[in-house]
């Protein structure tokens, strides 16, 4: 038995959430966020409350970069919840808006121009998130971001469970190192459709998608539980 296999994960974050709630270095205004992780290690998945989400950003710097659009959806009883999808664009400057990634995101600056504040967004994000299981591919992305405008120390836990789709990829594939993990190429590999649009709903329908493919991959026939997926998104 590995060491990885002799502590729960899941306790370790409650235990770091509950910490860090009662300290000094919560802001009061995000206390209310910060409550006990609504599973355990023996959860069935289909239990779970998850909502799969995405951000279009300017680039991968989370410093200096901003984010474009915010968009998500909820899988409920490993079913994907399509009457749940929320999308919203984010005010920015005009100039925010780089070439090369308005010929990905197709975001102009006309789109982002009554565009939500980035402080409301990520609280109406964390009011839709609070109590569920947040899905992403690549949390350094969303993760980092979030944590940037919420001004979160690196070592502050965020008040959520993450799972990510390109970590739980990669561990499946852990004898092909180099497999790629971008999200459309996972799709191809499974088969899944490609889907022309590319902004943050799409993407995090996209996710939910692959994500509900990894379960039967590591899960075969026996019951889904959060315990060994989470421990494949770290």
């Amino acid at each position: 038995m590995g060491l990885f296999s002799l502590f729960d994960p899941i306790q370790i974050l409650n235990k770091r959430i509950e910490k860090f709630s009662s300290s000094k270095h919560c802001p009061d205004e995000l206390r209310q966020f910060y409550k006990k992780i609504p599973v355990t290690k023996d959860t069935p998945i289909k239990q779970c409350q998850i909502t799969s989400i995405d951000f279009e950003t300017t680039g991968l710097d989370i410093e200096n970069d901003q984010i474009l659009s915010i968009g998500g959806i909820d899988i409920t009883r490993s079913a994907i919840q399509f009457n749940s999808t929320f999308h919203y664009y984010i005010k920015n400057k005009e100039d925010v808006i780089k070439k090369e990634s308005a010929v990905i995101n197709q975001i102009t600056p006309e789109l982002l121009a009554n565009g939500k504040d980035i402080s409301i967004a990520i609280y109406e994000l964390l009011e839709k998130i609070s109590g569920k299981i947040i899905l992403v591919h690549c949390s350094y992305i969303e993760c980092g971001f979030i944590r940037k405008i919420l001004k979160l120390r690196k070592k502050d836990p965020l008040p959520f469970l993450v799972l990510d789709t390109m970590e739980i990829e990669r561990k499946l594939n852990m004898a092909n190192p180099n497999i790629d993990v971008r999200l459309s190429s996972i799709r191809e590999r499974r088969n899944l459709p490609e889907y022309e649009a590319h902004n943050a709903l799409i993407d995090s329908l996209a996710t939910a998608e692959v994500f509900l493919a990894q379960i039967k991959d590591v899960f075969k026939n026996t019951q889904a539980t959060i315990l060994p997926i989470y421990k494949r998104s770290l």
